[in-house]
């Protein structure tokens, strides 16, 4: 089948904008795609002017608030119109939106984004949108997944069910403003969500545990979410620190930039992960990553040579990594950057995956 000839639907959430558009923008030489991006009600993230986008869609209610409903079915009316081969969707809409797509279309003509493999119940994650990534995860025609370990991860929790993995790639916010002035310190750097799920406590008390002479030499960046009781007590823990800069709250696009190539590195402390939106912007910054010891972090960094590794949830290791980065010579830290671009360069081409992408969607089509 001359597949340039299909129509597919591209369903993206606004917060994998980052994730999709240099996919779409490369996969359009292929294909005809047409990309809905979905923005949430309340949504703070600046509305794109790409010119790939079909339809930006604006939610007025809450995923959970019945009146959605109505938007869904609109939306879904006008992608039937398109009669699509198949349709990729990253939007997860819990309780309603997938339900609701399914019985509009084939689900065994879906792909789905597959982010989170084994969700679990957390702060962000309620028992009801646990429940709905399972349900889609066992029931559509072929999942992506973002990372080699997540492969075995996918087969043992559905058995007959069938993957690809496609990695991201790595995440272009443009070039910096400025360069944040931090005094020759080494600067220690987190970004995204700040809670207990990623083991923030166990970097801040890393941290706070240095010994004086390395905490002179040494700063913490905090960019990111947080809420109720954990932000409390992040900021108290951090107060009177001057050497600890903490924004618990929606960081702009326009500042991601900024702080990634004025930090040092990149700190994942993470208990589990399948694949990490900050760790594909330090590999677009060349920003080397300290990373938990743990298989998704495993298979990208090797220890001492692109990257470091700590043992999980090990406060006293992570210590110890801290303050090797902070006494390390120039010349080394130069090397570590080198040998994470020559990885980066060799296992995330853009080109190289936007040609995975293509072989995927003509075989899932052909099938």
């Amino acid at each position: 089948m001359d597949c340039s000839k299909c129509a597919i639907v591209w369903i993206t959430p606004d917060y994998f904008y980052d994730v999709d558009w240099p996919i779409i923008k490369g996969l359009n030489a292929y294909f005809e795609i047409h990309w809905f991006l979905i923005r949430g009600r309340g949504s703070l993230r600046e509305i794109p002017n790409d010119s790939n986008i079909d339809e930006i869609i604006q939610l007025k209610y809450r995923n959970r608030d019945v009146r959605i409903i109505s938007s869904y079915i609109s939306l879904l009316r006008r992608i039937k119109l398109l009669k699509p081969a198949i349709i990729y969707n990253g939007y997860l809409g819990a309780p309603f939106f997938v339900p609701l797509l399914f019985s509009f279309y084939n689900k065994k003509r879906i792909i789905f984004e597959g982010h989170e493999i084994n969700p679990y119940v957390s702060a962000n994650h309620s028992m009801i949108t646990v429940f709905s990534s399972r349900y889609n995860l066992r029931n559509v025609g072929l999942v992506q997944v973002f990372s080699k370990h997540s492969i075995g991860e996918f087969n043992k929790l559905y058995p007959g069910r069938v993957c690809c993995y496609i990695p991201m790639v790595p995440k272009d916010y443009g070039i910096p403003s400025e360069i944040i002035e931090h005094n020759g310190k080494k600067v220690f750097l987190f970004f995204g969500g700040v809670r207990s799920t990623k083991r923030f406590d166990v970097l801040l008390d890393a941290f706070l545990e240095l010994d004086p002479i390395y905490l002179k030499k040494a700063e913490l960046w905090v960019y990111g979410n947080s809420s109720g009781p954990e932000k409390e007590l992040y900021l108290n823990k951090a107060k009177g620190y001057d050497n600890i800069k903490m924004k618990l709250d929606f960081v702009p696009d326009n500042q991601v930039a900024n702080l990634f190539c004025s930090a040092s590195f990149l700190v994942q402390p993470y208990q589990q992960i399948t694949q990490s939106g900050p760790m594909m912007i330090a590999y677009n910054y060349n920003l080397p990553i300290i990373a938990t010891n743990i298989n998704g972090f495993k298979e990208r960094i090797e220890d001492g040579v692109n990257g470091y590794l700590f043992e999980k949830n090990d406060v006293k290791d992570l210590k110890r990594v801290l303050e090797f980065c902070i006494n390390q010579s120039e010349e080394d830290y130069n090397r570590i950057k080198e040998n994470m671009k020559a990885f980066v360069d060799k296992e995330y081409s853009q080109f190289a995956i936007i040609q995975k992408y293509k072989e995927m969607l003509v075989n899932f089509i052909n099938s």
